[in-house]
């Protein structure tokens, strides 16, 4: 298969593993740039001109340096723990909702546990919502409930492996 490209480059890891990488490397990415920035602004450079080297914007440029005055080094890595849209549920009612799951004698579908949430809190999530909720912040996994033989031979993997290789 043609990848179009006119260079050869060795594939030392894998798409998924270069990824990974990209991910966990980033924040030293984001500081180094930021070094470089307030270095150039302490060799005289004006906000302008370093924004303009680095390929950011001038405002960007300026907050850099207004963290970087006012708490430092630490004010260089990005906080990001204020994002986002808080929960509509409180600790205590997601710890409700977690126990709920495990006292439950039914398999839950995700539709039961979001009309459930509905009724019990009034909280009317997304079925994408209710999923992230039960997977992400309460760490559930799911699988596919199937049937158990009961008179099942005890070497019937053996007996599967000697069928499949005639």
């Amino acid at each position: 298969m043609s990848t179009g490209r006119k260079y050869h480059i060795e594939e030392h890891l894998s798409e998924d593993k270069l990824n990974e990488l990209l991910k966990e490397y980033k924040q030293y990415y984001i500081v180094y740039r930021r070094l470089l920035f307030i270095n150039m602004l302490y060799k005289d450079y004006s906000i302008k001109e370093a924004s303009e080297v680095l390929g950011i914007n001038r405002a960007t440029g300026g907050r850099w340096l207004n963290s970087y005055n006012d708490k430092g080094f630490e004010g260089l890595f990005s906080n990001y723990s204020n994002c986002g849209r808080k929960s509509e549920l409180t600790e205590e009612e997601m710890e409700k909702l977690n126990q709920h799951i495990l006292d439950s004698e039914d398999n839950l579908t995700l539709k039961m546990i979001r009309k459930w949430i509905n009724d019990e809190f009034n909280v009317l999530y997304s079925e994408k919502q209710v999923w992230v909720i039960v997977r992400q912040k309460l760490g559930f996994n799911y699988g596919k409930p199937f049937i158990k033989y009961s008179k099942k031979p005890k070497d019937a993997e053996k007996q599967l492996k000697k069928t499949q290789k005639t």
